[in-house]
């Protein structure tokens, strides 16, 4: 809850205290919540959701100045993605829609020692910044992640300044482990040669596998083969990645391409999806497969 009953900000309820070990208050938090479109529009902010954002940030950092005394610090931390931010591979996902929500850094003004931000996996200054940065998350949480230095930050701060940032390096009790894409058989050959189980070594200690391979066509028994093969293995096998080596890498198409659904067949459009989806035209065995499924379906489609 942001406002209160006459429509102010609740800078009161977003400010914190932040006490030494004395007691007495050397700094002052500036708790922002992840603002939803609905909580920074309306009558008063207007439809425009970046800038009714911009506004609450604007209202805050000047609660907070008004309220702080000489020498203590403003730190703020939000869960945003900022505009620039370098964002995994697989693991994350834009907070509204595409990246139109990304914030700017400008957000935060100068009297503001230190942003700490959430969201993003990767440690990263925003904008180059030294006083505006993600710490990441502490444990990969992707594969995608397996070169991040996951990491706290020791910030230290003399008065209301900000004088040092020094990352502590999280160590990994699991390790991330990828092979990456190859033919089967060579996939199959470096998987003969990861090592062996060692029955004296805690098995919760052996490294999560993902495994991507590139086919030529599908493999039915793609995980069975590659089961068989880590049998014996110090590792944990986590993922499957299969890709096509003749799988179009765009999605665009010509518009004097473009043909109406009913003008295709059942049987023309599971080919054209199979093109799509692995690069090479179906086989005639598969193609009498979702023929039977197609009839069977047609069928229970009839009974009343």
């Amino acid at each position: 809850m942001l406002w209160l009953d006459d429509g102010q900000l609740d800078a009161d309820r977003l400010l914190i205290p932040l006490p030494n070990a004395k007691g007495k208050i050397v700094a002052w938090c500036l708790a922002l919540p992840f603002l939803r479109p609905a909580e920074v529009t309306g009558a008063q902010l207007g439809d425009d959701y970046l800038r009714g954002i911009g506004q609450v940030h604007e209202w805050l950092i000047a609660a907070a100045n008004a309220k702080r005394k000489k020498g203590q610090a403003l730190i703020a931390i939000s869960h945003a993605h900022m505009a620039g931010g370098s964002v995994s591979e697989d693991s994350e996902r834009s907070l509204i829609i595409g990246n139109a929500e990304a914030l700017p850094a400008t957000l935060f003004d100068r009297s503001v020692a230190y942003v700490a931000l959430g969201h993003l996996h990767k440690p990263q200054k925003v904008n180059g910044e030294e006083r505006i940065r993600y710490s990441g998350s502490p444990i990969p949480l992707s594969f995608s992640e397996i070169g991040y230095k996951h990491q706290i930050l020791d910030v230290t701060f003399q008065g209301e300044r900000l004088v040092g940032c020094e990352p502590i390096l999280i160590p990994r009790s699991v390790n991330l482990q990828r092979l990456d894409a190859a033919p089967l058989a060579d996939i199959l050959k470096q998987l003969g040669e990861l090592p062996d189980i060692d029955l004296l070594a805690e098995t919760q200690r052996h490294p999560w596998l993902e495994v991507r391979v590139r086919l030529d066509e599908p493999q039915p028994d793609l995980r069975q083969q590659i089961e068989t093969a880590l049998q014996g293995k110090a590792v944990r096998l986590v993922r499957i990645a299969a890709e096509y080596a003749g799988t179009r890498g765009s999605a665009e198409v010509d518009d004097a391409q473009l043909i109406e659904l009913d003008q295709l067949t059942p049987q023309e459009l599971f080919s054209r999806a199979w093109q799509d989806s692995y690069g090479s035209e179906v086989d005639e065995q598969t193609l009498k497969d979702f023929a039977v499924l197609l009839q069977e379906v047609q069928q229970e489609g009839e009974q009343p």
